[in-house]
């Protein structure tokens, strides 16, 4: 008896923490302060799936292109790639939009027409810290060298 009574508030603590966890509590949140709405709404680590540019496509853009580059410093998996990407393509405008997690930055290819201002917002309202950083040739430049890392391919291993 005594057994049992450490046993069940062990095992329910554990379910709790691990369910907690799944449903995109504070450990797979990008604001803490908002990981029970985003629980209630499958949290931005819950695998989105959306009009984004899927891993390996390359944006296609021309001169009259203009690029965007954005901080998203809490950006740390591929459901968060998806979702900064989902929020960023449905904006007017949007052609493209990357997310590179190591150096955690978002890039934005579109027309002339894109509001630098409203991509911001899009990607904050998906969850997500964002900064503004680069546009026009600068962030034109960092997401072909994105691009063409992304197109290199490991050298084969030696026996």
């Amino acid at each position: 008896m005594k057994r049992s009574a450490l046993v069940v508030p062990a095992i329910l603590g554990a379910l709790c923490l691990a369910t907690s966890a799944w449903a995109g509590g504070s450990s797979c949140s990008g604001k803490s302060e908002g990981a029970a709405k985003e629980a209630s709404t499958g949290g931005h680590c819950s695998g989105v799936k959306g009009a984004s540019m899927a891993a390996g496509q390359q944006c296609k853009f021309d001169a009259n292109t203009a690029v965007f580059s954005y901080a998203v410093k809490d950006a740390h998996c591929g459901a968060c790639v998806e979702k900064i990407q989902s929020a960023a393509m449905a904006q007017k405008g949007v052609q493209c939009a990357k997310v590179d997690l190591h150096s955690k930055m978002a890039y934005v290819a579109g027309e002339k027409s894109m509001n630098q201002k409203a991509i911001a917002k899009a990607i904050k309202d998906a969850g997500f810290t964002c900064q503004a950083r680069a546009q026009g040739g600068k962030a034109r430049a960092e997401l072909m060298k994105l691009m063409a890392a992304e197109n290199e391919t490991p050298a084969p291993k030696k026996s």
